[in-house]
């Protein structure tokens, strides 16, 4: 007779679900996913075992809903430190091949470079690092110590201002960890033609959002004395590439005083005429509803909202926010303007946005094609065992005169 391990487990026991998700590779196990919790702390490395008590791999634990995220699947203990350092040096060798020019890039993309949990972008001689679990959070020093034994850095900085972290049972903070900030606190970074201003303490995200870097290219060609208008603009960098390709204006709409304030700057910067920049302080519902009512037309309009559905229970409400930028962005429209429609929602699918696309040119009354399409740049990979990595859809549709 085989005599039941099960009294002997000091890590997690995996149900069926938790143990099919393993052998996937996701390496996001809830609680529903469990048969029985470890007797462990917020951050520690626990084993996750299956019902027969083999281990099946290895992660840290979390007070949270996703209570492990796992390191390394398989039955073998990871050395932190050593994972740390080798998969750290494997994603900058990524980012060295693809990007070898950039200035500021993700060095670490989470889950689909191996890290779950830890985002690290750099920006010059600064690193801005995201720790999203109690796990790096508690080898936070590792972290910075392994980050120094990589890449010339002046300083380091921790950018865990998002909302969730209260079920890590961390704190939200926004603060140096190692080293100084340049004068001023802040870095002027080069984009190929366009510099933009970086503050790694202020802003939003980790001081930009490095993964639409490449999407003003979708309008290049089409830019030449076109009139943009550029919702959620944050510190202007479509606006800012659009002016520099010859647009004749730009309106930018932002609820953020302080990016308006920087999206300033970054016009000085780039000696670019502030007299054809046009900054609307406001809610983008509302300012599209004004621009409506000042019968304003445009050649190119981008739509980049924040995520309306962070999980499947917002679906539908964020499919009626959605149709309804749509359909106001379509009727400022020039007749065959094109619209650069962006979602980051992992939750809201690509054909859940072409649907809203539809539907909305359904209600306007005019046909719409699909022009180009936009994705997350190369240090933002997908890992095809992991849909959530796969979150940043963008449409360029344009309006077909019949």
């Amino acid at each position: 007779m085989v005599k039941n391990p099960m009294n002997k487990i000091k890590g997690a026991i995996v149900n069926k679900t938790g143990l099919e998700r393993l052998n996937k590779k996701h390496p996001w196990i809830f609680k529903g996913h469990l048969a029985s919790s470890p007797l462990a702390e917020p951050g520690d490395l626990v084993s996750l075992h299956n019902n027969r008590g083999r281990i099946e791999g290895w992660g840290f634990w979390s007070a949270g809903s996703l209570c492990t995220r796992v390191l390394a699947f398989g039955s073998q203990k990871p050395d932190i430190q050593r994972l740390l350092a080798f998969r750290l040096e494997k994603s900058l060798a990524f980012r060295k091949r693809w990007l070898s020019k950039a200035e500021a890039f993700r060095l670490v993309h989470s889950e689909s470079d191996g890290l779950p949990g830890l985002i690290v972008d750099i920006y010059g001689p600064i690193a801005s690092v995201q720790l999203l679990s109690a796990g790096w959070y508690k080898h936070r020093s590792m972290v910075v110590d392994s980050l120094l034994a990589l890449l010339p850095l002046e300083g380091v900085v921790l950018r865990n201002d998002v909302r969730y972290l209260e079920q890590e049972g961390i704190p939200r903070e926004i603060r140096l960890l190692w080293g100084k900030l340049p004068p001023q606190n802040c870095i002027d970074i080069s984009f190929g033609e366009i510099k933009e201003r970086v503050y790694p303490l202020a802003g939003q995200k980790t001081g930009l959002y490095l993964d639409v870097r490449n999407l003003p290219f979708l309008f290049k060609n089409i830019s030449s004395e076109a009139d943009v208008l550029d919702c959620f603009c944050f510190q202007g960098h479509f606006g800012l590439h659009a002016l520099h390709w010859g647009a004749r204006s730009v309106t930018a709409v932002e609820q953020s005083e302080e990016a308006l304030a920087v999206y300033r700057e970054n016009l000085q910067m780039n000696g670019l005429s502030s007299k054809d920049v046009d900054l609307r302080h406001g809610n983008a519902f509302d300012e599209l509803r004004r621009l409506e009512g000042e019968k304003k037309l445009y050649d190119i309009i981008i739509m980049d909202p924040p995520p309306f559905s962070p999980g499947k229970a917002q679906i539908e409400s964020a499919r009626r926010g959605y149709k309804e930028l749509a359909l106001r962005a379509y009727r400022l429209l020039r007749p065959e303007g094109v619209l650069l429609y962006l979602c980051c929602s992992h939750a809201f699918s690509r054909q859940m946005l072409i649907e809203v696309l539809r539907d909305a040119a359904v209600d306007r009354r005019q046909a719409f094609r699909i022009v180009r399409e936009g994705y997350q740049p190369e240090d933002h990979p997908i890992a095809l065992e992991i849909p959530e990595t796969n979150y940043l859809k963008g449409l360029l549709v344009q309006g077909v005169e019949e």
